[in-house]
């Protein structure tokens, strides 16, 4: 009895260590994200160069995660609940280190841009990023609390973002035709925006993995969804 109790504790350490390192890289990746674009809006070269070197660590949690989660399958064979919680967390943390890659890219750019005159149109990433922020935080916050009311909720709330983003293209597209001379510029603020959209998409992603954690229902790709 004691030996099964101290395999069923090194068990639920296992599981517990997967979802703190989940949550440590979700906290990383949102970070880096703030970081690139309050650097951007307040020319803060500095903030943008945290978000590109605090990359590292995100990608190392990955490969963390991916490792430990084999092990324990491996090593305990969990079945239904625990099985799902195991794969999906190495599914959000592949999403995860995208995030965190798009925040260093919006970062680049935004050091590119500061090497010019401000532009105002700068500005149309401070609501995207907004909007962004709190889904990914509310599809984070929905996986590591099984929560399928809320999981269930961000697709609805990415169609906001969808329309900002396509908003944020046309008024650039209608900048770029009024200042030939900016162009450039006008062009890495629209990669700025669109890194923030994929970004939603990759919350989305996690959303969807949570549902599937709580529920096992494959809501992707239009899949049947179960009622929270």
């Amino acid at each position: 009895m004691t030996e099964e109790k101290h395999i069923l504790g090194a068990y639920q350490r296992a599981l517990s260590q997967l979802k703190t390192d989940a949550l440590n890289m979700a906290n990383g990746a949102a970070a880096n994200l703030a970081h690139a674009i309050e650097g951007l809006l307040t020319g803060n070269e500095a903030l943008c160069n945290q978000a590109i070197v605090d990359d590292e660590p995100i990608d190392l949690l990955e490969k963390k995660i991916d490792h430990d989660g084999v092990e324990t399958i491996m090593k305990f064979s969990p079945v239904a609940n625990d099985l799902r919680l195991v794969i999906s967390t190495m599914k959000m943390a592949t999403s995860l280190e995208r995030i965190s890659d798009h925040a260093v890219s919006i970062a680049r750019r935004s050091r590119r841009l500061m090497k010019g005159d401000p532009l105002p149109e700068a500005g149309l990433v401070e609501t995207l990023h907004a909007k962004v922020s709190a889904l990914l935080a509310d599809s984070v916050s929905a996986f590591l609390d099984s929560n399928l009311e809320r999981a269930l909720q961000i697709d609805q709330r990415d169609k906001e973002i969808e329309t900002l983003h396509a908003e944020g293209v046309n008024a650039l597209t209608k900048r770029m035709e009024q200042d030939a001379s900016r162009i450039p510029d006008y062009l890495d603020i629209l990669f700025i925006i669109r890194f923030l959209k994929r970004t939603s998409d990759q919350a989305c992603n996690i959303a969807e993995d949570a549902v599937y954690r709580i529920s096992s229902y494959d809501i992707r790709h239009g899949g049947e969804r179960p009622h929270s």
